[in-house]
């Protein structure tokens, strides 16, 4: 059975040649198979090779290759992504089982699954589900997501967490698709009150990025709400609270890699020897002042 394989996985592996400036902490695997019915118009599964996915390749490996170089590792955890393709439930839970002898925790990314196969998934070693909302309202994820009801992924979430519970569940939204921050903070905030956690990307299309101030706030935002803000309060502390953030955020937390525990993702909203978007590590002293500028 094959398994493709984030380059940066392989890199910490010692499965290639390739060196990384800043080094994964889980393991990310890509079931195969292309193209990705959901043909979100933002993501390369929707093409016939599907080589990319949030600017990183990935090479395929036998996965009994992989077990023991992920057991023996220091990696946190791994992190299992699937695209919409024939028979995808039945195959997540196959590599499952074929992981679990590494011992480590397993978090799984894939498109609306059962709750049979949720629970199938919980039974075993998957602690952590990870949903993709994308475009945070209905309006743009029917233009962006353009093969599902617009609906459904919230309807998967809700699924998702009462099978897992609270703070097991986490909703990747993206950042830059033409929603305002108003839309955005709603949107956490009925991920956050469903008892999900906020995962952000940053999206590109042709190069074109949102404003890394825009970012910035976003990610302030997001953390305000899930500390327990409304998204009226959250929206109008941030244009009054520099004094509070330059107090409390040192160590950069807002601005760090949002997901399931021990994922950094260091160069899925990055390109290397760039500013990070999502640190994937705490930000050095230098960092923050960048990034307190950044936020005006």
């Amino acid at each position: 059975m094959e398994i493709r394989v984030s380059s940066g996985t392989t890199s910490y592996l010692g499965l290639n040649d390739s060196k990384c400036m800043e080094y994964p902490s889980t393991a990310y695997l890509l079931l195969p198979g292309a193209p990705c019915r959901g043909g979100c118009i933002y993501c390369p599964q929707s093409s016939t090779h599907g080589r990319w996915l949030s600017r990183v390749s990935w090479p395929s490996f036998d996965i009994d290759d992989m077990i023991d170089p992920i057991k023996e590792s220091d990696l946190k955890r791994i992190c299992i992504q699937s695209p919409d393709v024939e028979g995808y439930d039945d195959r997540t839970l196959e590599v499952v089982s074929a992981l679990e002898t590494t011992g480590k925790p397993i978090s799984v990314s894939a498109p609306p699954l059962s709750k049979e196969v949720l629970q199938k998934l919980q039974d075993g070693p998957v602690d952590y589900v990870g949903i993709g909302i994308d475009a945070v309202t209905n309006e743009l994820r029917a233009k962006t997501k353009r093969n599902y009801s617009p609906i459904v992924f919230w309807e998967y979430l809700g699924d998702a967490i009462e099978v897992y519970g609270l703070n097991h569940v986490t909703a990747h939204m993206i950042v830059g698709m033409g929603e305002n921050l108003e839309q955005l903070a709603h949107a956490v905030y009925r991920a956050s009150k469903s008892g999900a956690r906020v995962s952000l990307f940053s999206y590109v299309s042709k190069g074109n990025e949102p404003d890394l101030s825009y970012y910035r706030k976003a990610q302030l935002l997001t953390h305000l709400i899930e500390e327990g803000r409304n998204p009226n309060d959250a929206i109008s502390f941030m244009a009054n609270g520099k004094k509070y953030i330059e107090e409390h955020f040192e160590n950069g937390e807002p601005f760090r890699t949002r997901g399931c525990p021990g994922c950094n993702r260091p160069y899925y909203t990055t390109r290397p020897g760039k500013e990070h978007r999502n640190y994937p590590r705490q930000p050095t002293w230098e960092e923050m002042q960048k990034i307190m500028k950044d936020l005006g």
